[in-house]
């Protein structure tokens, strides 16, 4: 038997074209994520009401992309896994000149628009149109195109989720009724994957898409806890799937008509949520970023739980280009969650870290779902990173694949695949009505929580609570603002206060009584011109607002370590040092895709100065979070979350615990082109 250097060839080509259009695709999501945040926070000042805008320009961005999928490509409804599979079996064309633009710019509408589905669907169905491709110039010969299609698709999902080994073996377990295995044919699929990582990792860096902490083992005595979450896993993924089903068929029983009239709708309810509740849209990445720093509340978990379980269905019952991927990763993080919650009130002995939980959840539904484990234990371990997960990972999905199946649960996308052969159901108008009502409580439900402050995200575990004190440092120069200090114990009447190393726009009594705080002003001159001295907190200055954009200085030294730690704004000349080892919480604002977008951010809220970021360690970050404040203990940065202003709170923010190797710096204005 001859080399086959020419599939080879051909399959690097794949490769080398899934990472740039996955990562071009990819690229333009993340703008859109991003844009959607900045509009948001632009549109709070705008004469007429900006949820108004947010859902016409929704309404018009669905509407948009259903008349390309409908005019053009019908194929490129969906996810496309179960169109690949359908086209490998021989029962479908792939028309690779139709698919590869309308997946791209529809996909790009209908994700970017803030609809709850991924992007890993359209790179799939993408990179196996590259295959097609590949196959008719490059090697047209019989037995070369199931295997370039097959490696396009591997190359596919590999740059979505940066997961090459994952999706190595999502074909073989997924496409395995419809691949013809040989050697050739996993070489091609690994040649496409290594190839389209490297490119897209060259376009997007490298690393994890959500890097987790280092984290410990779980002992052994909690691994039936596991085993527990499996059952819960399974029985939601199979609810999942019938939802899921159910509302495609729905959507379909419309009609042409009834579609464009759905999607206007679906667009105008999505403008509205991404104003009001924004963690119930999106496919869930930056939402599964925060609950891996942070834990909220139990029942703000299942409220937000059953909200995104319905948006997840309605949005890709709508039939635009989108994948389930993401979502249920999200869907299964939140069910890991809202387990840890529960197994911290039962049992608070076990002392557990919530994102174990989190994590071995994440692969469970989508291996419930889609009844491929060891793709979902592969594809968690190379989102997040966690290899000290591997076996409760592996023990969730096992029971929870276990439990779908014995519940009688069918993989998703056969299911899907299926569906078209079998009738349209009955009064679907009134079916997608009861699911939009149930939507709506739900809803009501989790913003009623909300407005009670019991959504609250509490860190995930407490890396190391400080007690630290500090001194006033008086070397701060004349022209800048009032140095704050701080301390995380109550003070003596000799030491200074406030409770934490925060900027002055954090009320200074959140951690320490009045009546013992102090606030000192520079050696030579107080702020008012008045000769320094030391006066109660009372009677300190006015603190600026939060809105304002004066700079601050924070300077102390931290008794216990010894540890000086400065921050002076850009306009005093000086070097802006890191807060580090005594920093525990922030207040996590929001989290952004490009890192040029945090000055963007904190210019249009007015935060230059105050907002903070993690300096980069020399590890790839992903995400990029706006923080505020830096806090020793928990309870001054619970303090200063509820005192934040209505604007930011609108932001959904949440507390987020600091490792010790994470250092904090301001965010300074971007550069004047």
């Amino acid at each position: 038997m001859s080399f086959p250097w020419r599939l080879y060839l051909a399959a690097l080509v794949v490769g080398v074209f899934a990472g740039l259009i996955g990562g071009a695709f990819h690229f333009l999501l993340d703008q859109a994520e991003s844009s959607r945040d900045l509009l948001r926070g632009l549109l709070s000042a705008a004469p007429v009401p900006g949820w108004l805008l947010l859902m016409l320009l929704g309404a018009l961005l669905l509407v948009a992309a259903m008349w390309l999928v409908r005019r053009f490509a019908p194929e490129t409804a969906g996810s496309g896994v179960q169109e690949v599979e359908a086209i490998l079996a021989g029962e479908r064309t792939l028309r690779w000149q139709r698919v590869l633009p309308i997946k791209l710019i529809a996909g790009t509408f209908a994700v970017g628009s803030g609809l709850v589905l991924g992007r890993e669907g359209p790179t799939i169905h993408m990179g196996a149109a590259l295959g097609q491709f590949a196959s008719e110039r490059l090697v047209p010969r019989p037995g070369a195109n199931r295997a370039l299609i097959a490696a396009g698709a591997a190359a596919g999902l590999a740059t979505a989720f940066n997961a090459p080994l994952a999706a190595i073996v999502f074909v073989t377990e997924e496409l395995r009724e419809h691949v013809e295995y040989r050697f050739a044919t996993i070489q091609s699929v690994i040649l496409a994957c290594c190839a389209a990582v490297i490119v897209s990792g060259w376009m997007l860096d490298q690393g994890p898409d959500l890097p987790m902490p280092n984290l410990d083992m779980a002992p052994l005595h909690s691994l039936p806890l596991f085993l527990l979450l499996g059952v819960l896993i399974g029985a939601l993924g199979m609810l999942f799937n019938r939802l899921l089903l159910g509302s495609v068929a729905a959507y379909r029983a419309l009609g042409t008509q009834g579609a464009y009239a759905a999607a206007a709708l679906t667009g105008l309810t999505l403008g509205a949520l991404i104003w009001f509740a924004p963690a119930t849209v999106g496919g869930g990445e930056t939402l599964v970023e925060n609950l891996l720093h942070g834990q909220p509340a139990l029942f703000f978990l299942l409220a937000l739980l059953a909200v995104r379980l319905l948006t997840t269905v309605g949005s890709y019952g709508l039939g635009l280009p989108g994948g389930i991927f993401a979502p249920m990763l999200a869907l299964g993080t939140l069910c890991g969650a809202a387990f840890a919650a529960l197994v911290s009130m039962m049992a608070p002995a076990l002392a557990l870290e919530p994102e174990v939980f989190a994590v071995a959840a994440m692969g469970a539904l989508f291996a419930a779902t889609v009844r491929a484990p060891l793709t979902g234990i592969i594809l968690v371990i190379e989102l997040t990173g966690a290899q000290a997960l591997a076996l409760p990972i592996i023990l969730t999905c096992l029971s929870a694949t276990f439990t779908a199946e014995g519940l009688g649960g069918r993989p998703v996308y056969s299911s899907l695949l299926g569906l078209q052969h079998k009738p349209a159901p009955r009064a679907p108008i009134r079916r997608i009505a009861a699911a939009a009502m149930i939507l709506l409580a739900f809803i009501a439900i989790e913003r009623v929580d909300v407005a009670l402050e019991g959504t609250g995200m509490e860190p995930t575990a407490v890396l190391a609570q400080v007690s630290s004190s500090t001194t006033t440092s008086r070397s701060t120069p004349k022209t800048s603002t009032p140095t704050v200090t701080a301390s995380a114990k109550t003070p003596t009447p000799t030491e200074t206060a406030p409770a934490s190393f925060q900027p002055p726009s954090q009320p200074a009594q959140a951690q320490a009584p009045a009546s013992t705080a102090t606030s000192t002003q520079p050696s030579d001159q107080s702020a008012d011109g008045m000769d320094t001295e030391t006066r109660p907190a009372s009677e300190a200055a006015p603190q600026p607002n939060l809105a304002q954009a004066r700079p601050w200085t924070v300077e102390g030294t931290d008794a216990e370590t010894d540890l000086h730690i400065a921050i002076t704004t850009p306009d005093t000349g000086a070097s802006a040092s890191a807060i580090t080892q005594s920093a525990r919480f922030s207040i996590q604002l929001i989290s952004f895709r490009d890192a040029d977008n945090l000055a963007r951010f904190a210019q249009d809220e007015g935060l230059i100065g105050q907002a903070l970021k993690i300096e980069p360690d020399g590890q790839p970050s992903r995400w990029h979070a706006v923080l505020l404040g830096a806090y020793a203990d928990r309870a001054a940065a619970e303090a200063a979350l509820r005192d934040l202003s209505a604007s930011l709170k609108r932001l959904s923010p949440t507390i987020r615990s600091l490792t010790t190797t994470e250092r904090l710096v301001p965010i300074e204005a971007a550069a004047s082109p």
